[in-house]
Protein backbone atom coordinates (compact mmCIF):
# COMPACT_ATOMS: atom_id res chain seq x y z
CA UNK A 1 0.00 0.00 0.00
CA UNK A 2 2.79 2.14 0.93
CA UNK A 3 4.41 1.50 -2.49
CA UNK A 4 0.99 2.75 -4.25
CA UNK A 5 1.03 5.54 -1.77
CA UNK A 6 4.25 6.76 -2.90
CA UNK A 7 3.46 5.89 -6.86
CA UNK A 8 0.80 8.14 -6.56
CA UNK A 9 1.78 10.86 -5.25
CA UNK A 10 4.75 10.56 -7.52
CA UNK A 11 2.43 10.97 -10.38
CA UNK A 12 0.40 13.86 -9.18
CA UNK A 13 4.17 15.45 -8.42
CA UNK A 14 4.98 14.86 -12.42
CA UNK A 15 1.64 16.21 -13.63
CA UNK A 16 1.65 19.04 -11.29
CA UNK A 17 5.51 19.80 -12.64
CA UNK A 18 4.10 19.81 -16.34
CA UNK A 19 1.03 22.58 -15.07
CA UNK A 20 3.78 24.75 -13.69
CA UNK A 21 6.18 24.35 -16.76
CA UNK A 22 3.59 26.40 -19.03
CA UNK A 23 3.21 28.54 -16.70
CA UNK A 24 4.39 32.18 -17.29
CA UNK A 25 6.73 31.82 -14.42
CA UNK A 26 8.51 28.88 -14.70
CA UNK A 27 8.86 29.51 -18.21
CA UNK A 28 10.41 33.22 -17.43
CA UNK A 29 12.64 31.07 -15.22
CA UNK A 30 13.28 28.59 -17.52
CA UNK A 31 14.13 31.45 -20.23
CA UNK A 32 16.45 33.47 -17.83
CA UNK A 33 18.48 30.31 -16.76
CA UNK A 34 19.43 29.57 -20.51
CA UNK A 35 20.56 33.07 -20.96
CA UNK A 36 22.86 32.94 -17.51
CA UNK A 37 23.97 29.69 -18.30
CA UNK A 38 24.40 30.01 -21.87
CA UNK A 39 22.67 27.11 -23.78
CA UNK A 40 23.21 28.50 -26.98
CA UNK A 41 26.73 28.07 -26.69
CA UNK A 42 26.99 24.89 -25.07
CA UNK A 43 24.38 23.42 -27.73
CA UNK A 44 27.27 24.26 -30.31
CA UNK A 45 29.97 22.40 -28.28
CA UNK A 46 27.76 19.29 -28.29
CA UNK A 47 26.78 20.11 -32.07
CA UNK A 48 30.38 19.55 -33.03
CA UNK A 49 30.70 16.41 -30.44
CA UNK A 50 27.75 15.01 -32.06
CA UNK A 51 28.75 15.19 -35.64
CA UNK A 52 32.20 13.87 -35.23
CA UNK A 53 30.79 10.79 -33.05
CA UNK A 54 26.96 10.67 -35.34
CA UNK A 55 28.95 8.95 -38.30
CA UNK A 56 31.23 6.49 -36.48
CA UNK A 57 27.93 5.40 -34.93
CA UNK A 58 26.49 4.73 -37.77
CA UNK A 59 29.78 2.25 -38.59
CA UNK A 60 29.45 0.84 -35.53
CA UNK A 61 25.68 0.31 -36.31
CA UNK A 62 26.17 -1.60 -39.05
CA UNK A 63 28.80 -3.82 -37.75
CA UNK A 64 26.21 -4.48 -34.25
CA UNK A 65 23.70 -4.89 -37.22
CA UNK A 66 25.65 -7.12 -39.19
CA UNK A 67 25.87 -10.07 -36.13
CA UNK A 68 21.79 -10.52 -37.32
CA UNK A 69 21.44 -8.98 -40.77
CA UNK A 70 22.67 -10.50 -43.97
CA UNK A 71 22.45 -6.97 -45.66
CA UNK A 72 23.07 -4.38 -42.70
CA UNK A 73 24.00 -1.83 -44.62
CA UNK A 74 20.46 -1.78 -46.72
CA UNK A 75 18.75 -2.66 -43.66
CA UNK A 76 20.31 1.07 -42.07
CA UNK A 77 19.37 2.75 -45.25
CA UNK A 78 15.79 1.61 -45.04
CA UNK A 79 15.80 2.81 -41.29
CA UNK A 80 17.25 6.36 -42.00
CA UNK A 81 14.17 6.62 -44.38
CA UNK A 82 11.85 5.51 -42.16
CA UNK A 83 12.70 8.96 -40.60
CA UNK A 84 11.52 10.89 -43.82
CA UNK A 85 9.31 13.81 -41.28
CA UNK A 86 11.56 13.81 -38.61
CA UNK A 87 15.15 14.11 -39.83
CA UNK A 88 15.36 16.84 -43.08
CA UNK A 89 15.43 15.51 -46.05
CA UNK A 90 18.81 16.64 -46.47
CA UNK A 91 20.18 14.64 -43.65
CA UNK A 92 18.73 11.63 -45.29
CA UNK A 93 20.38 11.90 -48.23
CA UNK A 94 23.31 13.05 -46.66
CA UNK A 95 22.91 10.06 -44.17
CA UNK A 96 22.18 7.46 -47.29
CA UNK A 97 25.30 8.90 -49.09
CA UNK A 98 27.59 8.45 -46.36
CA UNK A 99 26.79 4.66 -45.99
CA UNK A 100 27.07 4.46 -50.36
CA UNK A 101 30.42 5.60 -49.97
CA UNK A 102 32.36 5.11 -46.80
CA UNK A 103 31.05 2.16 -45.58
CA UNK A 104 30.82 -0.37 -48.39
CA UNK A 105 33.59 -3.01 -47.75
CA UNK A 106 35.04 -1.20 -44.88
CA UNK A 107 36.93 -3.79 -43.08
CA UNK A 108 37.16 -4.80 -39.59
CA UNK A 109 40.39 -2.04 -38.82
CA UNK A 110 37.59 0.97 -39.94
CA UNK A 111 34.92 -0.46 -37.83
CA UNK A 112 36.74 -0.91 -34.83
CA UNK A 113 38.10 2.81 -35.54
CA UNK A 114 34.48 3.48 -35.96
CA UNK A 115 33.50 1.97 -32.03
CA UNK A 116 36.11 3.45 -30.44
CA UNK A 117 35.61 7.01 -32.24
CA UNK A 118 31.60 7.15 -31.49
CA UNK A 119 32.76 6.26 -27.70
CA UNK A 120 35.65 9.03 -27.30
CA UNK A 121 33.17 11.97 -29.10
CA UNK A 122 30.05 10.49 -27.58
CA UNK A 123 31.84 11.06 -23.99
CA UNK A 124 33.02 14.44 -25.07
CA UNK A 125 29.80 15.56 -25.40
CA UNK A 126 28.47 14.08 -21.92
CA UNK A 127 31.41 16.11 -20.28
CA UNK A 128 29.40 18.92 -22.12
CA UNK A 129 26.09 18.00 -20.72
CA UNK A 130 27.78 17.82 -17.26
CA UNK A 131 28.87 20.95 -17.43
CA UNK A 132 25.48 22.21 -18.45
CA UNK A 133 24.15 20.39 -15.90
CA UNK A 134 26.00 21.90 -12.74
CA UNK A 135 25.44 25.35 -14.26
CA UNK A 136 21.88 24.80 -14.23
CA UNK A 137 21.77 23.27 -10.41
CA UNK A 138 24.41 25.83 -9.32
CA UNK A 139 26.91 23.57 -8.49
CA UNK A 140 30.77 23.58 -8.64
CA UNK A 141 32.35 20.19 -9.87
CA UNK A 142 33.83 18.26 -6.97
CA UNK A 143 34.23 14.51 -8.79
CA UNK A 144 37.80 13.49 -9.63
CA UNK A 145 39.01 13.16 -13.46
CA UNK A 146 38.78 9.84 -13.69
CA UNK A 147 35.05 9.37 -12.53
CA UNK A 148 33.45 12.35 -14.69
CA UNK A 149 35.39 10.21 -17.62
CA UNK A 150 34.32 7.20 -16.39
CA UNK A 151 31.03 8.32 -16.09
CA UNK A 152 30.62 9.81 -19.44
CA UNK A 153 32.03 7.01 -21.04
CA UNK A 154 30.00 4.72 -19.86
CA UNK A 155 26.79 6.94 -20.53
CA UNK A 156 27.92 7.38 -24.25
CA UNK A 157 28.29 3.32 -24.37
CA UNK A 158 24.39 3.16 -22.81
CA UNK A 159 23.15 5.17 -25.72
CA UNK A 160 24.73 3.84 -28.07
CA UNK A 161 23.75 0.50 -27.71
CA UNK A 162 20.59 1.62 -26.72
CA UNK A 163 19.74 3.57 -29.68
CA UNK A 164 21.28 0.64 -32.07
CA UNK A 165 19.17 -2.13 -30.00
CA UNK A 166 16.21 0.19 -30.85
CA UNK A 167 16.97 0.95 -34.07
CA UNK A 168 17.42 -3.15 -34.68
CA UNK A 169 14.49 -3.89 -32.54
CA UNK A 170 11.97 -1.56 -35.27
CA UNK A 171 13.37 -2.90 -38.17
CA UNK A 172 13.11 -6.43 -37.51
CA UNK A 173 9.54 -5.81 -35.91
CA UNK A 174 8.75 -3.97 -39.23
CA UNK A 175 10.75 -6.77 -41.41
CA UNK A 176 8.25 -9.47 -39.53
CA UNK A 177 4.93 -7.16 -40.07
CA UNK A 178 5.53 -7.02 -44.15
CA UNK A 179 7.10 -10.27 -44.73
CA UNK A 180 5.23 -12.50 -47.32
CA UNK A 181 2.34 -14.12 -45.46
CA UNK A 182 2.87 -12.35 -42.33
CA UNK A 183 0.21 -9.75 -40.66
CA UNK A 184 -0.52 -6.92 -42.32
CA UNK A 185 -3.49 -4.30 -42.68
CA UNK A 186 -4.53 -2.85 -39.24
CA UNK A 187 -1.69 -3.96 -37.46
CA UNK A 188 0.88 -2.39 -39.98
CA UNK A 189 -1.26 0.72 -39.07
CA UNK A 190 -0.85 0.68 -35.91
CA UNK A 191 2.92 -0.22 -35.69
CA UNK A 192 3.63 2.82 -37.58
CA UNK A 193 2.29 4.63 -34.53
CA UNK A 194 3.48 2.40 -31.94
CA UNK A 195 6.94 2.74 -33.57
CA UNK A 196 6.64 6.27 -32.16
CA UNK A 197 5.83 5.78 -28.98
CA UNK A 198 8.47 3.39 -28.56
CA UNK A 199 11.17 5.70 -29.35
CA UNK A 200 9.65 8.69 -27.38
CA UNK A 201 9.18 6.63 -24.13
CA UNK A 202 12.64 5.36 -24.44
CA UNK A 203 14.11 8.89 -25.12
CA UNK A 204 12.43 10.03 -22.20
CA UNK A 205 13.74 7.18 -20.06
CA UNK A 206 17.42 8.10 -21.34
CA UNK A 207 17.15 11.57 -20.46
CA UNK A 208 15.82 10.77 -17.06
CA UNK A 209 19.02 8.61 -16.52
CA UNK A 210 21.30 11.22 -18.22
CA UNK A 211 19.99 14.01 -15.72
CA UNK A 212 20.46 12.32 -12.75
CA UNK A 213 24.29 11.15 -13.61
CA UNK A 214 25.17 14.44 -15.10
CA UNK A 215 25.52 16.55 -12.46
CA UNK A 216 27.52 16.64 -9.28
CA UNK A 217 24.66 16.19 -7.29
CA UNK A 218 22.43 13.53 -5.08
CA UNK A 219 19.03 13.85 -6.50
CA UNK A 220 16.15 11.31 -6.37
CA UNK A 221 15.46 9.42 -9.19
CA UNK A 222 12.61 8.96 -11.35
CA UNK A 223 11.90 6.59 -14.69
CA UNK A 224 10.19 10.12 -16.35
CA UNK A 225 11.32 13.29 -15.09
CA UNK A 226 9.38 16.65 -16.67
CA UNK A 227 12.51 18.03 -17.98
CA UNK A 228 13.18 15.16 -19.81
CA UNK A 229 9.72 14.32 -20.68
CA UNK A 230 8.99 18.30 -22.21
CA UNK A 231 12.29 18.05 -23.65
CA UNK A 232 11.92 14.71 -25.81
CA UNK A 233 8.55 16.66 -26.83
CA UNK A 234 10.35 19.56 -27.67
CA UNK A 235 12.80 17.48 -29.73
CA UNK A 236 10.04 15.49 -32.01
CA UNK A 237 8.39 18.80 -32.45
CA UNK A 238 11.14 21.02 -33.38
CA UNK A 239 12.74 17.93 -35.75
CA UNK A 240 9.47 17.78 -37.37
CA UNK A 241 9.34 21.75 -37.94
CA UNK A 242 13.09 21.67 -38.97
CA UNK A 243 11.78 19.15 -41.27
CA UNK A 244 9.11 21.12 -43.09
CA UNK A 245 11.11 24.22 -43.22
CA UNK A 246 14.05 22.80 -44.72
CA UNK A 247 11.90 20.51 -47.18
CA UNK A 248 9.30 23.87 -48.11
CA UNK A 249 10.92 27.23 -47.27
CA UNK A 250 14.76 26.47 -47.00
CA UNK A 251 17.05 27.45 -49.50
CA UNK A 252 19.87 25.93 -48.39
CA UNK A 253 21.47 25.22 -51.25
CA UNK A 254 21.69 28.27 -53.04
CA UNK A 255 23.40 29.81 -50.22
CA UNK A 256 25.96 26.94 -49.27
CA UNK A 257 25.92 24.95 -52.30
CA UNK A 258 27.00 21.45 -52.21
CA UNK A 259 27.68 22.12 -48.07
CA UNK A 260 23.49 22.70 -47.76
CA UNK A 261 22.70 19.34 -46.81
CA UNK A 262 26.10 19.37 -43.71
CA UNK A 263 24.74 22.25 -42.73
CA UNK A 264 21.13 21.46 -42.20
CA UNK A 265 22.30 18.22 -40.85
CA UNK A 266 24.15 20.40 -38.24
CA UNK A 267 21.16 22.21 -37.33
CA UNK A 268 18.76 19.61 -36.74
CA UNK A 269 22.13 18.37 -34.34
CA UNK A 270 22.05 21.87 -33.15
CA UNK A 271 18.26 21.38 -32.11
CA UNK A 272 18.86 18.51 -30.92
CA UNK A 273 21.55 19.27 -28.38
CA UNK A 274 20.08 22.27 -27.53
CA UNK A 275 16.50 20.54 -26.05
CA UNK A 276 18.42 17.90 -23.89
CA UNK A 277 20.01 21.15 -22.17
CA UNK A 278 16.69 22.97 -21.75
CA UNK A 279 15.24 19.62 -20.51
CA UNK A 280 17.94 19.66 -17.65
CA UNK A 281 17.70 23.39 -17.13
CA UNK A 282 13.35 22.24 -16.55
CA UNK A 283 14.91 20.08 -13.97
CA UNK A 284 16.93 22.13 -12.12
CA UNK A 285 14.47 25.21 -11.89
CA UNK A 286 11.56 23.17 -10.71
CA UNK A 287 13.92 21.26 -7.71
CA UNK A 288 14.94 25.10 -6.57
CA UNK A 289 10.93 25.74 -6.55
CA UNK A 290 10.01 22.72 -4.36
CA UNK A 291 12.92 23.31 -1.88
CA UNK A 292 11.40 26.79 -1.81
CA UNK A 293 7.74 25.91 -1.12
CA UNK A 294 8.64 22.87 1.02
CA UNK A 295 11.74 24.04 2.73
CA UNK A 296 13.57 20.57 2.49
CA UNK A 297 16.54 20.39 0.50
CA UNK A 298 16.38 18.03 -2.63
CA UNK A 299 18.96 18.71 -4.64
CA UNK A 300 22.56 18.10 -2.45
CA UNK A 301 25.89 18.31 -3.83
CA UNK A 302 28.00 15.37 -3.62
CA UNK A 303 31.51 15.19 -1.68
CA UNK A 304 34.74 14.49 -3.71
CA UNK A 305 34.48 11.16 -2.47
CA UNK A 306 30.91 11.09 -1.57
CA UNK A 307 28.50 8.16 -3.49
CA UNK A 308 24.88 8.45 -4.36
CA UNK A 309 22.50 7.27 -2.27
Amino acid sequence: MALVAAEGTAVKTFFSDLHDIVGPRVLAQVLLKMRENDLLGLAGQLTYFFLLSFFPFLIFLVALAGLVLNDPESAIRALIGKSAGFLPREAIELLVGYLDRTLRGAGPGVLLVGILTTLWMGSAASIAIIKAANRAYELAETRPFWKIRGTSILLALGFTLLMAALSLVVFEVETYIRRPGGPSGPLLAVWGIARWALAFMVVTTALSVLYYLAPNARLPFRWITPGGFTATVLMFAASTALSLYASRLGSYDQVYGQLGAVIVFMLWLYVTGLMVLVGVEINAVLARRAEDKKGVELVRAESPEGDRG
